[in-house]
């Protein structure tokens, strides 16, 4: 993306330029050369502006805050830990004071096949970045995992993803200086030398829980992602592989009955995650405070020597339908974007929590796995 940005600029620098050249020639008044000489500032000003941006994210992939509430993006070996059928939803706003800011959003379902002491899941997610969305990226995976029962009390879901990325740049969207001064259009090929990107990927996970324990890993990007829109780059730059791994916690403080979860039970969940991919290593720690059906919780976010970000979200639960509902205040000098916004939606279908979905018959036996007893956002 950091080549597009170069051509992009040298591409309206080159149009003013001639331009002005022949100012004299086609009788520009003063007000046109006064408004081409405004397009090549502002062209500098977001060349500088967005290739600085696009050397931060270059390395690295978006991110949620609400981890639990984005499980299969997470790690894809969480697919079929809640046994029942679920639908999530997550749409999260960075950086809203900047105009043409990154837009994420993904959505995901998951259930447990009892039958076949296996977990199905699907994930999409979508990326949208520049003024109009220029800049989209897409991406849709499908996920198997196998759930091994350890002891009674312990078991292990191992996963593998398949994915399909596409990335592209829409070109009727950006406005270059000559459309300004004749309302004419670039002649320059620089379309010709760019296309599309589809690509596949592929990730695998694991996770482990007990009733108050649960960690897990994954690994994500095994095969190379180019992040370049040339046709024959060679030499393009590639999305390395991210590496994710996270540990958490159930103390139960206050519940009324051991089989189910009441209106009034108290719950105190601490967490630790850790993400590294490429020159990026982040560290969040933070926990979640349920007294049902509300959450609160809190996330410090950092690297290994500056702080990012302070993270606050609340969550509500109704039966089988869960909301969320975070914050990123930011502790660097890009504070004055706005943080981000993160907004999760959570739904889950009824079944036997013990069977899961896929054994109808009542005379097999019940192999009894519990969910995993994690945060829910």
């Amino acid at each position: 993306m950091g080549s597009f940005l170069v051509h992009l600029y040298y591409m309206n620098v080159y149009y003013v330029n001639k331009i002005i050249l022949r100012h004299n020639n086609v009788g520009l008044s003063k007000k046109n050369i006064l408004l081409m000489i405004l397009c090549k500032r502002i062209s500098i000003f977001l060349f500088t502006f967005l290739f600085f941006t696009t050397l931060h994210l270059m390395g690295q992939e978006p991110h949620y805050s609400q981890f639990y509430a984005n499980p299969l993006y997470l790690n894809p070996a969480f697919a079929g830990t809640n046994n029942c059928p679920r639908f999530t939803l997550n749409f999260r706003d960075q950086w809203p004071a900047v105009k043409g800011n990154i837009m994420s959003f993904s959505g995901s379902y998951d259930q447990h096949i009892h039958a076949m002491r296996s977990g199905v899941g699907v994930l999409v997610t979508g990326d949208i970045a520049g003024e109009k969305g220029i800049f989209r990226t897409y991406n849709v995976s499908a996920i198997y995992n196998f759930r091994v029962k350890v002891t009674h009390k312990f078991n292990l879901q191992f996963a593998l993803q398949g994915s399909y990325l596409s990335s592209s740049i829409h070109w009727s969207e950006i406005e270059f200086a000559s459309t300004y001064i004749n309302n004419s259009t670039p002649d320059y090929p620089i379309r010709d030398n760019y296309a599309p990107k589809s690509q596949f990927d592929a990730a695998f996970g694991f996770v482990g829980y007990t009733p108050f324990l649960y960690f897990g890993f994954a690994a994500h990007h095994l095969f190379p992602v180019k992040t370049s829109f040339f046709q024959n780059s060679s030499n393009a730059p590639v999305w390395l592989p991210k590496w994710t791994a996270h540990i958490g916690g159930k103390i139960t403080i206050s519940q009324k009955n051991k089989m189910e979860i009441s209106t009034g039970d108290i719950f105190f969940y601490p967490n630790l995650i850790f993400i590294s991919q490429g020159n990026f290593h982040y560290l969040h720690e933070g926990f979640y405070f349920n007294f049902y059906p509300f959450t609160i919780g809190t996330w410090l976010r950092h690297n290994f020597k500056n702080l990012d970000a302070f993270i606050i979200s609340c969550g509500f639960e109704y039966k089988l339908l869960r909301i969320g509902y975070s914050y990123d205040f930011s502790l660097t000098k890009l504070e004055r974007m706005g943080g981000a916004h993160e907004v999760s939606l959570q739904f889950t279908i009824p079944c036997d929590n013990n069977n899961g979905v896929g054994n109808r018959s009542k005379h097999k036996k019940r192999l009894n796995f519990p969910s995993v007893e994690c945060p829910k956002f």
